[in-house]
Order: C-alpha cells, then sequence, then structure tokens
C-alpha cells in the first residue's frame, strides 16, 4: 500500500495559519509570489531581439513570405498560433508548418527548408525549436532565405547561423529570466514588433488577449511558475476563462472546464494533455486547427476528436505502462540504478509518458525503446530523476547513437536495432557509477500536518494567495497522521482509481488516489491510517466539495471495531 518508505514533514505542530506556515516550510517570499506587471521584463533586453524585430517588420513591410515553423508539442503549437495570429493581423504574407513526431522528428531540418523553399518563404521564424539546428539553418542560407530563432531551449555547442537567436538560454544573453516558455519567448517578439503596427490602446488589448495562448504553453511545458511567468500565467488564466478563441471554448467544453475558475491545474491534466494528443497519436495540425477556427461548429468537431484521441492516448499509456512494468525484473531492482526496456511496437506517442510512469514506480531513471517506426531502429525517450543527469548520461554513451539530445530530467535519442544493448549495457554502467544508492530510496515531502479544522474550502481559499503552482512552487501536500477508514472502493471506466472516506478529528472527507485502485484490496472498514494528500474542489461529481487527492497512505497499527 505505502508508495513512499519516508515522508520528509517540513512543519509539525501548531500554527497559525496555513499559508504562514507553508511559507515558512519552503522558505518562500511572499513578494515574489505576488509578482505583479513590475516583474516583466523588457522584451529588448534578449540579445538579438531588436535585430530580429526589424527583419520580421521589413518583411511586413516589403510583402516577404513569412513562414512560421512550430512543434508538435503544445508550447510548439500555441506559440505557432502565437505569431501567426499577429502576421495574420497586421495582414503579412504568411503561412505555417508543423513536424509530424513519427516522419520528421523534433525540430526544424534540411528536408523542411527544402519545403518551405519550395512555398517560396523568405523568412521562416522557427518556435519553440532552433537553437540546436545548425545544419537546416545552414542549408537555409545556402537557399537565400533568413531565419529567426525563436527559442527557450538550452544551447549545445555553437550558435546556429540564423540571422537573429532570439533565447534567453543562449550563453551570451543577460536577459534577466531563464525561465520562459517557447510561447513566452514568441509573445516577447511580438511585444516588441507590434509597436511599429498598431497603436497603444489598441495594441496593448490586443497583446492581453494573447495570454491564454501564453498560459496554455506555459503550463503545459511545465516551465516554472516563477518570476514572470507568475504574471503572464495568472493574467492568462483570467484571459482563458473569458477566451474569444472557439477552440478554446469548446475545449473547455469537451474537457468539462466551464463551470468553475480555472487555475494551472485545469491547463495540465484537462487542456493541455487533449493538445497533446493530436501530436501524439495523430497529427499537431488537428490541435492548430482548433486553436486558429473562426466558427464555435467547426470547433466544437475538432474538439470532439481531440477528446476521443486523447480517451485512445491514456487507453495506450496504460496497457503499455503494465506491458513495460512487467518486463522489470527483481533482480534488475536489485542491481540496476537505471532501467531500459524496449517494446518492439509500443506507440511512437507515447514512451515519453511510459518513462515517466515508470520512473515514478520504480524511483530511479528509465529509457522506454521502441520499434514501431519499423526501419532497423528503435527510439527512446527518457525521464530521470534529481539525482541523475540523463542527458549527459545519454551523451556519454553518444557513440551507439544516432541522434540524441535531452537536458538533465528527459532525454530522447535513436539508434540501429543492433547497437541497443551495447548502449543499454553503457548507460546502465554510467547510472550505476553516479547515482548513490540512497537517492533511489522513495521520498515524499510533505508540507504540512494539516489540522482537521483546516480540511475545508477556507483553506483552499487562502491557497489562491500562493498560485499558481507548478514547477518551483508545487502544490502543498499536506498529511493527517491518524485517520480511521470509513468506506472504500474502486472507481473509473476501468475501475483503475480508487475513492476511499476518511475520517479524522471529527471531519470527514473523501479521497481519491489516482491509478491506484488497487490499494481498496488491503483497506477495510475500520482501518486506521495515516494520509498523505493534496487539496481540491471535486467540480465533476463531488459539486464542488473539497476532497484529498491522496499521494500515499500509511497503514497504522490500530482499529477501531466498526
Amino acid at each position: 500500500m505505502r508508495l513512499f518508505s519516508t515522508w520528509d514533514i517540513l512543519h509539525r505542530g501548531s500554527y497559525d495559519s496555513v499559508v504562514e506556515a507553508l511559507v515558512t516550510a519552503r522558505s518562500l517570499d511572499l513578494g515574489e509570489l505576488a509578482a505583479g506587471a513590475d516583474s516583466l521584463h523588457p522584451p529588448r533586453l534578449l540579445t538579438d531581439l531588436e535585430r530580429g524585430v526589424e527583419r520580421l517588420a521589413q518583411a511586413i513591410h516589403d510583402g516577404e513570405h513569412v513562414l512560421v515553423f512550430g512543434d508538435y508539442d503544445v508550447d510548439g503549437v500555441v506559440s505557432t498560433v502565437l505569431v501567426m495570429d499577429f502576421l495574420q493581423r497586421v495582414n503579412a504574407r504568411c503561412s505555417c508548418m508543423l513536424p509530424d513526431r513519427h516522419t520528421d522528428g523534433y525540430g526544424i531540418k534540411p528536408p523542411a527548408i527544402a519545403r518551405a523553399a519550395e512555398r517560396g518563404a523568405q523568412l521562416i521564424i522557427t518556435v519553440d525549436n532552433g537553437i540546436s539546428a545548425g545544419p537546416a539553418i545552414a542549408s537555409a542560407v545556402d537557399a537565400g532565405i533568413d531565419v529567426i530563432v525563436v527559442d527557450h531551449h538550452q544551447q549545445h555547442g555553437a550558435l546556429p547561423p540564423a540571422h537573429s537567436v532570439i533565447n534567453p538560454n543562449r550563453t551570451d544573453c543577460g536577459y534577466p529570466f531563464k525561465g520562459l516558455a517557447g510561447v513566452g519567448v514568441a509573445f516577447k517578439l511580438v511585444q516588441a514588433v507590434s509597436e511599429g503596427f498598431m497603436p497603444g490602446p489598441e495594441r496593448r488589448a490586443y497583446l492581453n488577449g494573447l495570454l491564454d495562448l501564453v498560459a496554455l504553453g506555459t503550463v503545459a511545458d511545465m516551465a516554472p511558475v516563477l518570476g514572470e511567468n507568475r504574471v503572464l500565467i495568472r493574467r492568462g488564466l483570467e484571459i482563458l476563462g473569458r477566451t474569444r478563441r472557439p477552440g478554446l471554448r469548446q475545449l473547455k467544453a469537451v474537457a468539462r472546464c466551464v463551470d468553475h475558475a480555472l487555475d494551472a491545474a485545469s491547463i495540465g491534466f484537462h487542456l493541455g494533455p487533449r493538445i497533446n494528443a493530436a501530436g501524439r497519436l495523430k497529427s499537431p495540425h488537428l490541435a492548430l486547427d482548433l486553436l486558429s477556427a473562426g466558427e464555435e461548429e467547426a470547433a466544437a468537431r475538432i474538439a470532439a476528436e481531440l477528446d476521443e484521441l486523447n480517451g485512445r492516448r491514456r487507453q495506450l499509456q496504460n496497457e503499455g505502462t503494465e506491458e513495460a512494468a512487467s518486463l522489470v525484473q527483481t533482480d534488475e531492482l536489485a542491481r540496476d540504478r537505471l532501467l531500459v526496456v524496449l517494446g518492439e511496437s509500443w506507440h511512437l506517442g507515447i514512451i515519453g509518458l511510459l518513462a515517466s510512469n515508470l520512473s515514478t514506480r520504480f524511483h530511479r531513471p528509465v529509457v522506454v525503446f521502441t520499434g514501431a517506426r519499423d526501419d532497423g531502429t528503435y527510439t527512446g525517450s527518457a525521464r530521470s530523476i534529481p539525482a541523475y543527469d540523463i542527458g549527459a548520461g545519454v551523451d556519454h554513451c553518444a557513440e551507439h547513437l544516432t541522434t540524441h539530445g535531452g537536458h538533465p530530467g528527459a532525454a530522447g535519442m535513436t539508434l540501429p536495432t543492433e547497437s541497443f544493448e551495447a548502449f543499454r549495457a553503457d548507460l546502465i554502467a554510467h547510472a550505476n557509477a553516479h547515482i548513490d544508492p540512497k537517492a533511489l530510496e522513495p521520498r515524499l515531502t510533505v508540507d504540512l500536518e494539516l489540522e482537521p479544522r483546516d480540511m475545508g474550502p477556507g483553506t483552499l481559499d487562502q491557497l489562491r494567495q500562493l498560485e499558481p503552482f507548478g514547477r518551483g512552487n508545487e502544490l502543498p501536500v499536506f498529511a493527517s497522521m491518524d485517520c480511521e477508514v470509513t468506506s472504500c472502493r474502486r472507481i473509473g471506466r476501468d475501475q483503475r482509481h480508487g475513492k476511499i472516506g476518511l475520517a479524522t478529528g471529527g471531519v470527514q472527507r473523501q479521497a481519491v488516489w489516482w491509478n491506484n485502485g488497487d490499494v481498496i484490496d488491503e483497506l477495510r472498514r475500520g482501518q486506521r491510517v495515516a494520509a498523505a494528500y493534496t487539496l481540491e474542489r471535486d467540480n465533476f461529481a463531488g459539486n464542488g466539495a473539497v476532497q484529498l487527492v491522496l499521494k500515499d497512505l500509511c497503514p497504522l497499527d490500530r482499529e477501531r471495531s466498526t
């Protein structure tokens, strides 16, 4: 039943205010969390931005064909929509392209440059990609096409030979905040170039209306909810709540996000996965069409299709996770500090999700490979733990790989099938040499032992002071150390989830444990447990009642007869 061997509880004992206790336990600065408009940095602090603005403005005025090249995930799609929205607003000659995850892979490549040249593109703007696309951009230069790179990924090696490289994470950029998502950098470009095309009041209203897209991409890409991202997300969620975009209105409808205030979780768990499902299982252009739709009827049809695709994605993910987990042997867990699994036919669009699920389940880095391309290669996706830089590990084994890239938390790669076992052995050896065994011990950070009186809507109202939650400011985890189980049952279409009634200190609450329905077989009424959980309003089945979202349960020795 228990998932984490250790709970690290930051604050024990009494407190006067939940928020004050959280701020103290996390060493937070309320002033920083309450960041306002003065936290937004001038776009021109971005290296090359003024040069890029000048070139884009020239292209618009001269009627050049501007092509926007994005990516297949949420951040890449909304970045494309945002820049295209501006270009169309100022009557620029423009078009866009998105790569196919299955045939093109990530980022702009020489074949895409050739297609852009066939379209007559004279200026290419890459969004959410481009910083590592040296060969492709060199081919654009050879073809007489200027390129403006708008990206946020880390720079590795030399800059590409682009006209402009706008990226807060290029090594020579002094922009104060490095955590912008791709759509955040795209917004900075539009914010700056729009000065020459719109009068002040119109421009301010227009830019404000783009923030729904900025919030969507920033949260879905798991960018840190710190610094100016807090301002962009907070304001963007307000705009998203009353968005003018038919596609987003219809997406909210199918995701059942219309009858309550939106928060970052609405994007992370409901809206974002449906947009991502397009690129995972079909084509990212489906998501592009949704967000660009001008009519409700067309948007409703696309939203319904994305909802169906997301259901299929969820099924493939659940089935794949269980199949992949069954391949992990007990002796591997005892011996290897990193796991590598292979499924010849696992869907290419879900291997990153499988890696993430397995990493969470086994508390160690995981690489998941598939042979779905059926071309003599395996494609892999890796997810890691804080104690191991998987990007560096994969780079160490580059001799076995055809392509690879990544960062400390995640990586992607391809290799010839005959190189799989050698790569697997080398990467495991590298991980075994660099991961302390103690780092594999499952530990849960709990912010606060919550008093029963605070397990209600008042605490949720107080927590709004700390929103938005996400990377860098995670949703608070609470603990109740002595609860009685009053009910327990499986829920969900496939009975994968658990619904548990808990009582403590005279307060009763319903708790849900996602993807852990098997726990019901280990519980009984009257059993006493310690519970670790987050708080939320049940806006789907509980009419807004406060429920606990379980992170872990720890059985206690004492039971009460019923």
